[in-house]
This record gives C-alpha cells, structure tokens and sequence, in this order.
C-alpha cells in the first residue's frame, strides 16, 4: 500500500514538470516576433546622389518660320537629316516675281544713269553758251566800235542806238543760256542722285529677296533626327512660328533638377550612372557637365538644373526618355556598414537589434558616411554580427524572434 503511495506521488510530479515544460515552451512559442535579418559587412561605401531625370539630345534646335508664307513640303517626324538638308519650305512664287520686277527696275535705272551721264543735252546748251558768247564779244566790240565813230560824228545816233540794242539783246541771249545751262546741270545731279538712290535701293531689296529665298528653304543646322513637325503643308505659317525641332541623334546628355540640400554634394565631372525606364537595369555612364549658377523654384523648393555628358552607349537611348540618375560625391574604402533599414531612432538616437541565439538586444550605434541604401557604424557593432531589418514597432529588448523566410519576408 505503501510502495503504491509512492507511485502514484512521483505520477504526479512528473506530470507536473511536464506540464510546467509544455506550459512554457507553449508562451515562449507565442511571443516569438518573426523578423528579417542581415549581416554587418566591411567594405566600400559611396555617398550618392539619386533623383529623377529626362535624357535629352545634346543638341535641340527649334526651326522656326523667318518669313511668312504657306508651307509647300515639311518633313515628317522620325525623317533622318544631314546639316544642311532641307527640313521644310515655303512658297516662294511671290517673291520670284517681285525679284523679276526689281531687276527690270534695276536696268531701266542703270540705262538713265548711262544717259544722264552721256550728258548729250548738256553738251548742246555748252554749245549754245559758247556760240552766244562768240556773239556777244562780237556785239560788245562793234558796239565800242561805233561809239568811237558816233563821237567822230562818223555815224548817227540813231545808228549808234541800234548797235547798243542789239549788244543788249546779245547780251540778255547769253544769259539766258547760261542760266539754262546752270539750271540744267543742277537738274543733272539732282537726277543723277535720285537714279543713284533708286539703284542702291533696288540692289539693297534684291539683297533682301535673295536673303528671303534662302530663308523661305528651312534647313537643318545639325545631322539628326526631326522629333516634332508643328505645321502641315499647305498651311499658312507667320513669321517667327514654330514649324520643326530637331535634334542630334548619336549625343545625348541627361538633366535632372537637384534641390539646395544635394547641389552642395556634387561638382563638375563627378562620375553618374543614368538608368533609363525602357531599359531597366542597364546602366548609361556620365558625368557632369554643367551645375545651373543660380536655382529655380519648382514647387516652393529651390532646384538647381544639372546636366550630364552621357558616354557612347550600345543602348538605344532617345531624346524625352525618363531616366533614374545616381551621383556618386563620395567613396570611403574598408568601412562597417549596415543597411539603413536596420537603423531605428529612439529620441534622437540611433539604434540597432543584433540577433544571438534567437534573442535581440537593442544596441546604441555611432554611425558615420551614409547613402541612400547603406551607413557606416563607427561603433557598436562587429563584422558578422546578425541583425533585424526593418524592426517592428513591437520588438523590445530581450525579445525571442524567428527569422522570416524567402517567401515571408516577400510578403
């Protein structure tokens, strides 16, 4: 009876001890936080500069109409130039006729100035004036003449009257020649210089036609591409209006606006990658090019307009393609690093979770260089160390974890 007692007491010790083991292991299982997990490693880190950008030809020209008129051929979009080809053209039918006219004009007033300086008209009234003179000096010496007969009572004074009226007539004859002749050289010039004038004008408006026939053939300053045809033909087209944008084909550059906060991070020539959105994945190598000197606001925050020289690339990048673009400002070599993920801020201070044995401690961290992805810890943890991604907001100090798996972490 008594051997029976003993039995029956141990029973239930055992069975207590089994129960206080299930009853543990059963709240320890419950307040296991499943978590991610990473590794401290030890190698570069590089400080990056990352935003959104376009890709754009290196070289953009806007053609625009020089002169008025109706479009009589235009190039459509994606057409291939050579500098020099013609892009589109205006009619140019007016302004034929309108040269035709000035250069009939342009004859007519060279044959006047070809006459005018002939000056047959002219030689005719020197000719008159020479021949009055002639009969003048004759006038005026027989007139002297019969004076002296008229005070040797030789002739009458009747007689010396009719001398003195015809050396007045004489007289007055040359005069009148000779004012003909004045007036009529003055004359001379004035038209003389009027015919000048109109030639300079002529040739200065045929100049100006010429200049429209080459304007009126819209040609491309580059070899490329046509991205954009404004107009259509037979379209009327205003002076200064926008008809086509060409741009290079085989040189690109990539722009991206910085804020004030990373424009202190970067300089010229810095080396960027350019990841194009058609092309995920594939890298395009740059550098910068141009930092904008001042900024420009872009919703309410101060951007700087950086661009950057694209390298030759096998990739078919075009003109107006979005773009992922990373500077690199910075390398520091054989650093501590963790991923930013694994870093919590607790009242100003940085913390991580390292994970031993299925047990997390809270960890104060010094923490130096820093990108977009990593940082690196000056001090609080070691190579190797295990510790929790993206902690959760629940997990404390001393916490039991479970590590995620593949497809757990995915989700």
């Amino acid at each position: 009876m008594k051997k029976m007692g003993k039995w029956i007491v141990l029973s239930v010790i055992l069975l207590g001890i089994a129960g206080l083991v299930f009853f543990m292991s059963k709240g320890r299982n419950g307040s296991m936080i499943k978590v991610e997990k990473a590794e401290v490693t030890r190698g570069e880190l590089s400080l990056k500069v990352s935003a959104r950008g376009k890709i754009e030809a290196r070289e953009r020209f806007e053609l625009k109409a020089k002169i008025p008129g109706v479009i009589m051929l235009i190039l459509e979009e994606g057409s291939c130039v050579q500098n020099g080809d013609i892009v589109a053209s205006i009619d140019d039918k007016e302004l034929l006729a309108r040269k035709h006219q000035e250069e009939t004009n342009l004859v007519n007033c060279k044959n006047n100035l070809t006459r005018l300086s002939r000056g047959l008209d002219i030689k005719e009234l020197e000719d008159r004036v020479k021949e009055s003179e002639i009969l003048f000096e004759e006038a005026a010496r027989q007139f002297e003449a019969n004076k002296n007969l008229f005070e040797s009572k030789v002739i009458s004074k009747d007689e010396l009257k009719r001398m003195g009226a015809n050396y007045d007539q004489t007289k007055l004859h040359l005069e009148i020649v000779r004012t003909q002749l004045k007036e009529r050289l003055n004359a001379r010039l004035e038209e003389t210089a009027s015919v000048v004038s109109s030639i300079k004008a002529i040739e200065k408006n045929l100049l100006s036609i010429e200049q429209q026939f080459q304007w009126s053939k819209i040609t491309s300053p580059i070899s490329g591409v046509v991205t954009r045809k404004e107009i259509k033909e037979g379209s009327w087209v205003s002076q200064g209006q926008l008809i086509s944008v060409v741009v290079s084909s085989s040189e690109f550059v990539a722009k991206v606006n910085l804020d004030e906060v990373d424009i202190s991070k970067i300089a010229m020539g810095m080396p960027v990658s350019v990841i194009p959105d058609a092309f995920s994945g594939r890298v395009v190598s740059g550098i910068i090019k141009k930092i904008a000197p001042s900024p420009r606001l872009i919703e309410k925050i101060n951007t700087f307009e950086v661009t950057i020289q694209l390298k030759a690339t096998d990739i078919d990048i075009r003109s107006e393609m979005l773009c992922d673009v990373v500077i690199i400002s910075g390398m520091k070599k054989d650093v501590i690093k963790i991923p930013q993920e694994a870093v919590v801020n607790i009242e100003g201070k940085d913390y991580c979770f390292i994970i031993r044995d299925d047990i997390v401690s809270k960890k104060e961290l010094t923490l130096g260089f820093r990108n977009p992805n990593e940082v690196e810890v000056l001090s609080g943890l070691k190579q190797g160390e295990e510790i929790v991604l993206n902690p959760p907001a629940e997990l404390k100090d001393k916490a039991r974890v479970g590590i995620k798996k593949d497809e757990e972490a995915v989700d």
